[in-house]
């Protein structure tokens, strides 16, 4: 701790990138040193006041500079816990996927709502709109530590009319925000998600013509599309807004991949900010007519300098409940939180002898919630293939819903697979995680380190040099 505190007491004589990297550098080297859970968070509450007073003598505010300092240290524990192979993590997650609506207008194949698989009930999905009142509790719990919010996984976010909102809280605890959405919706209020402070918006068209298009978007309408583009654009410049940057993502198909050429000189006639191709996932199971084409994936920025646009989305107004929170947060030590998180999770402190070779990124990294409150580990949606609902959040909920039994056990799995079964055999015949049935790819979460490394580019326009990035990110 000796060359931490000299650290510390410098930094009035060189409060520079130089002195915060050898900041978290210091704080690193504990972590992968694998030392126990009390010294590093005595490490985090040492470095706590330091940071916040390096990050808000740059651009960003006292509580902007709270906030950033809460997600930097969140993200050193979370490493620690991931290589430590926690099964209750004393960090949260910090990225997080919320669905605004499980409702979709489109029937695409493969998906929760593709005419077939409703017809075989294959999936557990049921139609719902995310209330204010719920995404409150959600942030109240996650979001200071939160670094990015994705508005959607299986419903089309536009069909909640209370989606802008929800993206005004987010952005109260300076969170990145972005959705995916279809943009086929007849009754969309451009202005509002403008005003909103959304910083990106993925558009899903996969093809330039009515004909193509609905081949695999099933019940959508490629004109409302263009026109709701052309009034995005409006807006963002009625509203002199550089945000949300618009990105056409195009799946590329047998059926559509003639129409990438036309699909590109579209997207920039419309002013679209970007235009990719991507590879789409094997829907042929539920239409064997639509099959992915084998062409060049492409990424092409239209309008340039796109993480400019994302830092001035960090200046917002904080409401009430973001700045208690936050406030609350920061203000509370590492050491108490730990202290607290033993209370309610006895084995916390158990880890494997040797950590496990492999485990899942997801259960360190990102929570997913549907519009009902569900609590999933990752972007799947849920079926018969074993217990995927992990917990349920309420909108006064006072466990921890990342700590969940069904989360726990799923750690454990990756963990130390002999201690799992015999949990299992101890279990009395209650449904396992998913997790042990997985064969998803384990190591790539929606939320990771490259969209760390760019929202921490972002907040605060280069306050953090980018070897500290790549420690804070890179794992």
């Amino acid at each position: 701790m000796q060359f931490l505190r000299r650290i510390i007491r410098n930094r009035g004589r060189r409060g520079t990138l130089a002195g915060i990297h050898k900041l978290i550098s210091t704080i690193d080297q504990k972590v992968r040193g694998r030392e126990s859970i009390d010294e590093i968070v005595s490490s985090l509450d040492a470095a706590r006041q330091p940071l916040w007073g390096y990050f808000r003598r740059g651009p960003c505010s006292p509580l902007a500079a709270k906030a950033l300092t809460l997600k930097v240290l969140n993200l050193m524990l979370a490493k620690r816990e991931l290589l430590a192979r926690s099964t209750t993590p004393l960090s949260r997650p910090y990225g997080l996927v919320v669905d605004p609506s499980n409702g979709c207008n489109l029937a695409c194949p493969g998906c929760v709502h593709s005419t077939s698989v409703k017809a075989l009930k294959i999936f557990d999905w049921n139609k719902g709109l995310l209330s204010e009142a719920l995404f409150r509790s959600l942030m109240q719990h996650y979001g200071s530590y939160a670094f990015q919010i994705m508005f959607c996984n299986y419903g089309e976010p536009l069909t909640n009319p209370n989606t802008p909102r929800l993206i005004e809280i987010a952005k109260s605890y300076y969170v990145q925000t972005a959705i995916s959405t279809s943009l086929s919706i007849k009754r969309f209020d451009a202005e509002a998600y403008v005003r909103s402070g959304l910083d990106f918006m993925i558009l899903s068209i996969d093809g330039a013509t009515q004909k193509v298009y609905e081949r695999y978007r099933k019940n959508g309408n490629i004109e409302v599309v263009y026109r709701n583009i052309e009034n995005l654009v409006r807006a963002k410049r009625t509203l002199k807004k550089r945000t949300p940057v618009l990105r056409w993502q195009f799946l590329a198909f047998e059926h559509n991949a003639h129409e990438i050429p036309l699909a590109f000189k579209t997207a920039k006639a419309l002013g679209v900010d970007q235009f990719t191709v991507k590879a789409p996932f094997d829907v042929s199971w539920d239409d064997p007519g639509v099959q992915p084409a084998d062409v060049p994936l492409t990424n092409v920025e239209l309008d340039s300098g796109t993480e400019e646009k994302f830092s001035g989305n960090y200046a917002v107004d904080s409401d009430e409940m973001a700045t208690e929170t936050i406030e609350h947060e920061f203000e509370t030590s590492w050491a108490d939180k730990l202290a607290q998180h033993r209370e309610r999770q006895p084995a916390s402190t158990k880890l494997p002898v040797v950590p496990s070779e492999h485990t899942c990124h997801w259960l360190y990294k990102t929570m997913v919630m549907d519009a009902h409150g569900r609590i999933l580990p990752c972007c799947a949606a849920p079926h018969s293939a074993g217990e995927l609902v992990f917990s349920t959040l309420t909108h006064a909920r006072p466990d921890d819903c990342f700590n969940s039994e069904l989360y726990q056990e799923a750690r454990l799995f990756f963990a130390d697979k002999a201690a799992y079964q015999e949990e299992r055999a101890q279990s009395g015949g209650t449904p396992g995680p998913y997790c042990a049935g997985c064969k998803f790819d384990q190591l790539v979460t929606d939320i990771g380190g490259k969209e760390i490394a760019q929202s921490l580019r972002t907040f605060g326009k280069g306050i953090i040099d980018s070897q500290t990035i790549q420690i804070l990110s890179g794992w």
